[in-house]
């Protein structure tokens, strides 16, 4: 019964390294590209409106 005891608590060791891991390197370094591509999509989608009104803007033939 005791190398069930001892398993687990490496489990328990094991998934904590893990969610640490998470918490520290892994959601920030998402979040910094995330915020990236979303300054990305933000420019494209500004530059985009300013060429449709530059095309509304013009005489029609």
């Amino acid at each position: 019964m005791a190398s069930f005891e001892r398993v687990g608590e490496r489990i328990d060791r094991e998934l904590e390294k893990l969610r640490r891991f998470f918490e520290t390197e892994l959601r920030p370094t998402t979040e910094r590209k995330a915020i990236e591509a979303l300054r990305q999509a933000s420019r494209r989608l500004a530059k985009l409106a300013e060429d449709l009104e530059a095309r509304a803007a013009r005489p029609q033939k």
